[in-house]
């Protein structure tokens, strides 16, 4: 038997078939072609997100602190009634320009601002924004999550018991031996 065995070995010594050979397979830190087009589509994913982070940062602030907009309608004057007027069906413009807004809420309007009717609204703060900044400044808080009932070992193993009697590789339901 011992030499049936030994001439199994040297036979398997000589044989080229298969196992390790010297200079067979891909270099070592080679990457294959799509493992290098991954790679550089996710550098330039990052490097256009690093371009615009200031105005991607402001815009996550503006949806956790929530928006403020400024509205205008342009009113009429009637001089029936010698006043300005809105006109049924005018639709509200938001003002976009800087110093209107400044004067708005500095209640800086001369006697022209009269024929404008202006008015504020606010977005809620969007929860999920806000959360992820505080994540990736702090770390993802811990979440803590409840489970009511009890198990025990002895529960679990008459629970995989009854699953296996009745099981397809087990039609006769023998039980598992301890």
């Amino acid at each position: 038997m011992v030499k049936e065995n030994n001439k199994l070995e040297t036979l398997k010594k000589q044989s080229n078939w298969g196992g390790k050979r010297k200079g067979a397979g891909m270099p070592k830190g080679m990457k294959t072609k799509k493992t290098r087009e991954r790679l550089e589509a996710e550098n330039y994913f990052k490097q256009r997100v690093l371009d615009s982070i200031e105005g991607l940062v402001d815009s996550q602030m503006n949806l956790a602190k929530g928006c403020q907009y400024l509205f205008k309608i342009k009113k009429i004057y009637v001089e029936k009634e010698d006043k300005f007027v809105v006109p049924k069906g005018a639709k509200p413009e938001i003002v976009k320009s800087q110093t209107e807004i400044a004067s708005y809420l500095a209640g800086d309007f001369d006697d022209r601002d009269e024929c404008d009717y202006y008015f504020m609204t606010t977005e809620k703060p969007d929860n999920r924004a806000l959360d992820s900044l505080v994540d990736r400044v702090f770390g993802k808080a811990k979440q803590n999550i409840a489970v009511e009932g009890s198990l025990t070992i002895s529960g679990l193993l008459n629970k995989l018991r009854n699953n296996y009697v009745g099981d397809e590789d087990n039609p006769d339901g023998e039980e598992l031996a301890e």
